[in-house]
């Protein structure tokens, strides 16, 4: 394994009726030509459509110029909203405001987002619902408590002994 990925090779196929060494420098020039093409294929690519990277800062969301949209959330539970943004792939950022007492942070995203961040919104408070209406661990157990001692009234008390024999 380690041999295949020190050395490679590459293979040109070349129709000619004499190979001559200019004839091999030249086919070798048009490779070189060709993946120079690539790379700055790709490049202009990535220039034009930027990969999807997820939370950035203000300033990276601003290099676009596209106009820049907000929604503010009361939830210290902001985890939460990052991995269902990650899942929509929006592109955001988050700013907390720290002149408040309760957490509160502002969402920046993309105009061009709006409705992806809507669902993705949606999909959050729905979540963060869901996790409130639930009764929290220690109200289940004081309830199973209070089963347990009804429940152990109710049955008469049986006391079995078992002697060993020796």
């Amino acid at each position: 394994m380690q041999e295949e990925i020190s050395q490679r090779s590459v293979t040109l196929i070349v129709q000619t009726g004499k190979m001559t060494a200019k004839v091999f420098l030249q086919a070798i020039q048009k490779y070189l030509d060709i993946l120079k093409q690539q790379r700055e294929l790709k490049a202009r690519e990535k220039q034009l459509h930027p990969a999807y990277q997820g939370r950035m800062t203000i300033r990276q969301l601003m290099k676009e110029r596209s106009g820049l949209s907000n929604i503010e959330i009361h939830d210290e539970h902001i985890h939460d909203f990052e991995r269902i943004a990650r899942r929509y792939g929006i592109e955001y950022a988050i700013k907390k405001e720290r002149n408040r007492e309760a957490p509160h942070y502002l969402i920046f995203f993309r105009s061009r987002d709006t409705d992806v961040l809507q669902t993705a919104f949606d999909e959050f408070v729905k979540k963060r619902l869901k996790i409130q209406e639930r009764p929290s661990l220690r109200e289940k157990l004081q309830k199973l408590k209070l089963q347990h001692k009804e429940r152990a009234a109710r049955v008469p008390e049986k006391v079995q002994r078992k002697e060993f024999v020796r």
